[in-house]
């Protein structure tokens, strides 16, 4: 097989992988909007997992501008006010946390779920070049209105920058001009979707796929074997690379 031979095989790969992912995650992620009146809205992206109840994870960056949920599924947007979030006056603790109340979480329930706890992982360690997976929201593909949300979720495989982690963090690789659309996106989406700037991914859960671990084969693998390694903060433009919260110290907050 040649080089190209092996670059075709190894994107067809990536391509599955991450639409399996798409849906697998699907009913976990929500956007968070919110911010000043008559300033443009703050974007983010929260999960919903299952601690004492339904609660909504975020980055306390994300949190700070106190945000509405919005629920997307195959009925449209659906509204939800958290309650009062919970999040550490210490920055190197970007994370928060706010409980769904029961009759908030009753008007999305039919299709939304709350992500297990025994699902995040006890530490940060994929083996070598494993895919990466996120799903979450950029701002420029929100549209917000006191109505709802009109808006495309994108979910993204990547791999980490080989040598950056630290006790602390981790580096995911993204770049706008490496960024290819998967065929099970549909044609409306890959007409309108942008992948130019990241603002609005912080807060979401970055997953171990855990494929190149099960020998990248499909017979083997399915998106249940994948498990959450981190948390997604922000995005450093000067080196093209997303910076994400080892989920032991995840774990350990929560």
């Amino acid at each position: 097989m040649t080089e190209e031979e092996r670059k075709a095989q190894w994107d067809a790969m990536c391509n599955v992988v991450a639409d399996r992912m798409k849906v697998f995650t699907r009913p976990y992620v929500t956007i968070l909007a919110g911010g000043e009146s008559g300033k443009p809205t703050k974007i983010g992206t929260g999960t919903f997992i299952e601690k004492e109840g339904v609660q909504l994870l975020t980055c306390e960056h994300v949190a700070r501008f106190n945000p509405t949920a919005f629920y997307i599924d195959d009925r449209g947007s659906t509204i939800l006010y958290p309650g009062s979030w919970r999040m550490e006056p210490d920055l190197k603790k970007d994370v928060a946390l706010a409980p769904v109340a029961e009759k908030e979480w009753s008007n999305v329930s039919q299709s939304a779920q709350p992500l297990a706890m025994s699902k995040f992982a006890q530490r940060h360690g994929p083996v070598d070049r494993e895919l990466l997976f996120f799903r979450g929201i950029a701002g420029e593909n929100a549209y917000i209105s006191d109505y709802g949300a009109d808006a495309i979720l994108s979910g993204y495989c990547s791999q980490e920058k080989i040598g950056t982690c630290d006790t602390d963090i981790f580096e995911i690789l993204w770049n706008p001009r490496d960024t290819a659309v998967t065929s099970g996106t549909s044609s409306e989406a890959s007409a309108r979707v942008k992948y130019d700037n990241p603002a609005g991914f912080s807060g979401s859960l970055v997953w171990n796929t855990r494929f190149v671990e099960l020998g990248c084969d499909f017979s083997k693998w399915s998106p249940a074997d994948a498990v959450v390694t981190g948390l997604l903060r922000r995005f450093d433009p000067d080196t093209n690379i997303l910076l994400a919260w080892r989920v032991e110290h995840l774990y350990g907050w929560l």
